[in-house]
Formats: structure tokens, sequence, C-alpha cells
């Protein structure tokens, strides 16, 4: 089963600090992108739904080796049963079928925060060599009636600044849109921004990147000149 593909940050890091650099672009194919879809990173595990085209289900973390916490296996098999994913993906010639989300919640990195039980959340679908745009993914979603990991909205420049960064969280970046459902507060965990609508690189890997929360590491201004 494929590995989700690492996903960039948008700057480089001092080596020394580890600190980001505003201007030094991880990928330079960032700074010609126009329009860039914003949506809340999680704090949970890497989880792999794969369906086979014979109908087979599978359940994995980030890698083959990742041990999952039984609830949240339990929670998975239970939600996402052969019956219920072939009557979404009906069509067995399309390829396998690969949901990538995050497993989240109580006993799950800091998910205690999020929710009492576990749960999942969706961020990507890949059937055959076809990445699905967002909107397909919301209706995969919808009709599994799972959640999507929240989508904060569109940007056309790229964040430069701590403040920046806050203003794409909302309310100094503490908030996280994740929560509001639960009644509870805290800090995001972060961003991830991809291109709208989906472009490649060289190599065929998606324009993606990430960035923390403010509470992470911060972004460092640029330096004035001498």
């Amino acid at each position: 089963m494929l590995e989700y593909p690492k996903i960039e940050t948008l700057y480089n890091r001092d080596e020394k600090t580890h600190r980001v650099i505003p201007g030094q672009l991880r990928l330079a194919e960032f700074g010609n992108i126009r329009r860039w879809q914003i949506t809340e990173k999680v704090d949970g595990t890497n989880i792999r739904i794969g369906l086979s085209p014979d109908g087979n289900v599978s359940f994995n973390g980030r890698t083959d080796n990742a041990q999952l916490p039984a609830p949240l296996v339990s929670y998975l098999q239970t939600t996402f049963t052969a019956e219920k994913l072939g009557a979404v993906f009906p069509a067995a010639h399309q390829g396998e079928v690969l949901l990538f989300g995050e497993g989240y919640g109580a006993k799950i990195q800091k998910g205690g925060i999020y929710r009492r039980d576990m749960a999942f959340r969706l961020f990507d679908v890949l059937i055959g060599p076809w990445w699905l745009e967002p909107d397909a993914i919301a209706d995969i979603a919808s009709k599994l009636n799972i959640l999507t990991v929240p989508c904060l909205g569109e940007i056309d420049a790229l964040p430069r600044t701590s403040d920046d960064l806050k203003t794409l969280l909302g309310n100094d970046g503490n908030s996280t849109v994740a929560l509001q459902d639960q009644g509870s507060g805290g800090r995001a965990e972060g961003i991830v921004a991809r291109t709208a609508p989906l472009l490649l690189t060289r190599r065929g890997q998606r324009l993606l990147w990430a960035r923390p929360g403010s509470s992470r590491r911060a972004i460092r201004p640029p330096r004035g000149p001498g």
C-alpha cells in the first residue's frame, strides 16, 4: 500500500537554529502558484485505508509497521466496512482506492482536547493513479458519513511572518475549527496548503506545503540590508 507522500515545509530552515527563513522557498514552484487552499492540520496519527479491486479492505498507519491503538482499529473496522466502501466505489476496474486521513481523539497524541472517543478525518483520496480534488473528497466523506479536515479557505499570497500564519488560523492562532463542535478550545496543530487546482512538480509529486501552529517554531522575519 502506498505511503502518503512527504509534505514539504514552505520555507527552508536555518541549519543552526532550525527557524524558518522567509524568502528561501523549499521548492521554486511554490513561488509560481496563485491560489492555495488551506486546511487545518489535526493532531493525530496518519491512517491509510485501502480498498482493493476485489473488495478487500485494509488498515495501516503512516508506515506498514506502524502500530494502531486497538480502539481506533475497532472504530475503523466498523466505519469502513467492505459494504460501505463498495457502495461508494462500486467500479472494481478503477484500481485500488486509498483513503488518507487522521485518526484522532482520546489517547492519540493530544487528541483528548478534540473529543473523548476516537474518530477519523479524511484529507486525501487516491483512486488508481488519480488524486481527487477537494470537492470530490468532501463528497466521498459525506457518503461515508465522516468528516474531512477543516477547510480554512484560500489565499493568493504566501505567509511570510508569524502574524500571517496567525491570520490563517484565526483568532491569533489560538483556535481550531476541529474543536469548535466539541465546545473546547486550544491551538490548532498547524495548516496544510495545496494548489487550487491540483498541480505537480517535474517529478510528478503534488505541490503541498505544511506549517506548524504559532506555538511551534516561529517564522523568522527577513533580515534587512547589512
